[in-house]
């Protein structure tokens, strides 16, 4: 579709599927269940973001923005999904490391700043 729809639900407003990515990506916003939601109040917020970025959008019942051949929605869904994926991988070794006994996290932790130390 290459534009983001924001659905008004209550308080919130909530964009889903391919869509949460961009928003992870330039806001942090949290992803539970392909879905990110945030207050009435931000969406000026985003929407300057947005506009500033040249990201097509739609806000169910309120306006669209349609930016055509300058639309750059797929390059900040892909820097999104990088994003989301590497902070997941992060996460999952993160909580693989804490099962480690002590020799083995020792010499991981020493690997690890040996690299950092390399720069």
């Amino acid at each position: 579709m290459n534009k983001i729809i924001f659905r008004k639900h209550g308080g919130f407003y909530h964009v889903f599927d391919d869509d949460c990515y961009i928003l992870y990506y330039l806001f942090d916003y949290k992803i539970s269940n392909r879905k990110v939601g945030f207050p009435l109040a931000s969406i000026n917020k985003v929407i300057s973001k947005l506009d500033e970025l040249h990201i097509s959008y739609e806000v169910i019942d309120e306006c669209i923005k349609d930016y055509k051949n300058l639309n750059k929605y797929t390059k900040y869904y892909k820097l999104g999904l990088d994003k989301y994926n590497k902070d997941l991988k992060y996460i999952n070794l993160y909580k693989k490391i804490g099962t480690l006994n002590e020799d083995k996290l020792d010499k991981i932790l020493d690997y690890i700043e040996s690299i950092i130390d390399e720069k």
